[in-house]
């Protein structure tokens, strides 16, 4: 009595010598063409510049991705009440002004952080985040960046309540006045 193992053998010679006869019988047949239209072919989307680029602020806190679109910022947050003004860079690329404001998506244990986080201009500010007692509070309203000028992203009041890593993932949402088409960039906040 020949094994299950023996038979599987003996049906994939079977079947390879109906493949190979067949092959034999019947040889394929070579076809040809070329790429005519290869060189007409048009791109369906423009590349353009970001309307913003991020940079890093002086206060030594954040890293930027390789074409300067998303950024992370690591605070070392402690007991004592701390305030980094100039923690992001958030630069126009545009001759014409736009609006930017900061949008939360994730978190994690921010029940432990109190801390409110602005853009600002040196001149203007205005609030965005606020982490306080476990809650958070956003205020969507936009912050005018002027063309080819230059904002701060700004974390005021920050202050610890434990020990432990909390993590603010938000958008960078940037749109030319008057229009509803936006552009999201990602901003990630470490406090440590």
């Amino acid at each position: 009595m020949k094994t299950s193992s023996e038979r599987r053998t003996i049906r994939f010679a079977a079947w390879l010598a109906i493949a190979l006869l067949t092959l034999f019988i019947h040889p394929p047949q070579s076809a040809s063409g070329n790429a005519y239209y290869a060189l007409l072919s048009q791109p369906y989307a423009a590349v353009e510049t970001p309307l913003v680029t991020l940079e890093n602020g002086t206060d030594g806190t954040s890293i930027l991705n390789a074409n300067h679109t998303n950024a992370r910022i690591t605070i070392d947050a402690t007991q004592s009440q701390l305030t980094y003004n100039y923690s992001l860079n958030v630069v126009s690329n545009n001759a014409s002004s736009c609006e930017v404001r900061l949008e939360e998506f994730y978190n994690t244990d921010i029940s432990r952080i109190n801390a409110t986080i602005i853009l600002h201009d040196n001149s203007n500010s205005s609030q965005q985040i606020t982490m306080s007692g476990g809650n958070l509070t956003q205020t969507n309203t936009y912050f005018d960046l002027a063309s080819n000028g230059t904002i701060h992203v700004g974390v005021m009041d920050l202050i610890e309540s434990s020990e432990g890593t909390t993590i603010l993932n938000v958008y960078i949402r940037t749109r030319t006045l008057n229009t509803t088409t936006y552009t999201l960039y990602i901003l990630t906040f470490e406090f440590t």
